[in-house]
């Protein structure tokens, strides 16, 4: 019979079916989680600059202090005997620590322009450094450091502008009221009349409240301020050299 016979059909879907439900929903991948990022503590930079700030004070005093001590000594002044307050220790070894970093400029040839700025950018180099991630590049270092020793130099010059304000300004008043030329700056010489009617001149070495100390010829003299009496006379004398 012809029913008998198997015959084989293919059907073709043109268009695919898509079968979605409302409350299905396509699944969620999960999403990267970034690295985390250990960013600066703020504490500890605050903590670790207030540091620095203190070991500079510091060491400004104590340069200040050695510096006064040995150069009173050489006129046979004791600091003991001078009321020494700490903005003049401080500012006596800032300007001895100023001094010293700019005679590097003319002391070394080719580069010594670039050596009062290098301990500043020193000190900011480490500081970055402390402070840096462990992902930090070198170079980023590099510039930190660079840009905050110009920070750091910058501070430590800027009150020359306000000494030098101070020189020109007293040279300008000078000129304007003694007549004298005060472009080089001039010589003083002070007097005082003790309590004998003994007139000295000569050159100011210290004086605070309590005592003055003037230097005439070849004699320190230690006054009273209050009765005017000399208390102390050093005369200075050259050592005599030692025969080799």
């Amino acid at each position: 019979m012809f029913w008998n016979k198997q015959k084989k059909v293919q059907v073709e879907l043109m268009t695919p079916i898509t079968i979605t439900h409302p409350n299905c929903a396509s699944p969620q991948l999960p999403s990267p989680v970034p690295p985390a990022v250990k960013g600066v503590d703020k504490d500890f930079a605050l903590k670790l600059m207030i540091s620095i700030a203190l070991f500079l004070q510091a060491a400004l005093f104590v340069d200040g202090y050695l510096g006064l001590t040995t150069y009173y000594e050489q006129f046979g002044v004791e600091t003991g005997e001078l009321d020494l307050a700490s903005p003049t220790i401080l500012a006596a070894g800032y300007l001895h620590s100023l001094t010293g970093v700019m005679n590097w400029v003319d002391g070394v040839p080719l580069i010594g322009p670039l050596l009062p700025w290098m301990p500043f950018a020193a000190v900011a180099l480490i500081y970055a450094r402390v402070l840096a991630n462990p992902e930090t590049k070198g170079q980023a270092l590099f510039v930190k450091g660079f840009l905050g020793g110009i920070s750091l130099f910058t501070l430590f010059v800027a009150p020359l502008w306000g000494v030098q304000h101070g020189i020109d300004r007293g040279r300008e008043d000078i000129t304007s009221t003694t007549g004298l030329n005060a472009t080089k700056g001039v010589i003083t010489e002070h007097s005082l009349v003790t309590k004998d009617g003994e007139k000295i001149i000569g050159r100011l070495l210290a004086a605070d409240t309590k005592s003055t100390f003037l230097l005439s010829n070849h004699t320190v003299y230690k006054i009273d301020n209050r009765t005017n009496r000399i208390m102390r006379q050093v005369l200075l004398k050259e050592k005599p050299i030692k025969p080799l």
